[in-house]
């Protein structure tokens, strides 16, 4: 069987040629099943027919799972949970492709299950990215006009980098010193979407759906094939990052419960998964894992599982 994976296109109105070549390339060489790992857009699911509709005339099967930015809308109050549900796998189903958060799919002898997954902070990076760096975590919240608005948390100053803990993560906003100049981080999902509900709550929730879409491919199939937006594998990402920005959204790579998850399947033989950005395949307790984002230096992954 072979397999196309791409991930993090990030398609917006001036990508429209380099992605109509990128699909081109794709439906010429073909293949049994072409996988999109989310964060098809940019900001929001408006374009994403467009993007998916490059691929109609990929001769396999065509699956898809969204990312964070698949997600993101302008101004709230965000339909989040909407957008997830049922407007992006009614665009999907519109162009072709199945959206895995709504169940498996079996080609062939081989189960593809699949969410976009979330984060739980479980990822971050507990090292300071330079020694003795302290800094300040604060509130992110939608402001007027699509601008942000920043608070201090209540009882809440200057820490070391190793002391930060879910709940600063929480606030998705890190301010810092470097150099005699004050420097500001921002996680952009605070500004853009709401589950009206905790991250952790919705990492758990991904993970159960994984293992519900386990169980009833149970016995039908020789392997399964996990994908997910979001790492699903705490070893993917078990690098120090001496960046301040970058060691941040470390928080929000992923969360460890979906390999733990994908791991309970029988037969698991590959893990597809974008968000990290750094295309890679590698193995992992056992597992090949694909990192499958598409940028200017790497194209998209093919894949081979032997008959």
């Amino acid at each position: 069987m072979r397999l196309i994976a791409i991930a993090d296109l990030h398609y917006d109105a001036d990508a429209h040629e380099r992605m109509r070549d990128l699909a081109r390339m794709i439906n010429r060489e073909g293949g049994d099943v072409l996988v999109v790992a989310g964060d098809c857009c940019a900001e929001g699911p408006a374009l994403l027919g467009e993007v998916l509709g490059h691929f109609e005339d990929f001769p396999g099967e065509r699956l898809m799972v969204p990312g964070n930015h698949d997600l993101w809308e302008d101004h709230p109050p965000f339909s989040t949970e909407q957008v997830y549900r049922e407007t992006i796998p009614g665009i999907a189903s519109e162009h072709g492709f199945h959206c895995l958060d709504r169940g498996a799919r079996i080609v062939g002898d081989t189960a593809f299950v699949g969410v976009m997954g979330w984060y739980d902070y479980g990822m971050c990076q507990r090292e300071a990215p330079t020694d003795g760096l302290t800094v300040m975590p604060v509130r992110v919240a939608p402001g007027a006009e699509g601008k942000m608005s920043f608070s201090a948390l209540p009882g809440v100053g200057e820490m070391a980098w190793e002391d930060l803990t879910p709940e600063h993560y929480m606030a998705n906003g890190l301010v810092w010193q470097s150099e005699g100049a004050p420097h500001v981080t921002v996680w952009n999902d605070a500004v853009h979407l709401d589950w009206r509900r905790p991250d952790r709550e919705v990492a758990e929730c991904s993970a159960d759906t994984l293992r519900e879409q386990i169980a009833s491919v149970a016995g039908q199939v020789r392997r399964v094939v996990g994908v997910t937006h979001f790492v699903p594998f705490t070893e993917l990402v078990s690098y120090r990052i001496e960046n301040p920005t970058r060691a941040f959204a470390r928080a929000y790579m992923g969360s460890s419960l979906l390999g733990e998850a994908l791991l309970e399947a029988p037969g698991l033989t590959l893990a597809i998964y974008g968000h990290r950005h750094g295309q890679e395949v590698r193995e992992v307790r056992g597992v090949v894992t694909a990192d499958a984002e598409i940028s200017d230096r790497e194209g998209p992954l093919a894949l081979t599982l032997p008959d």
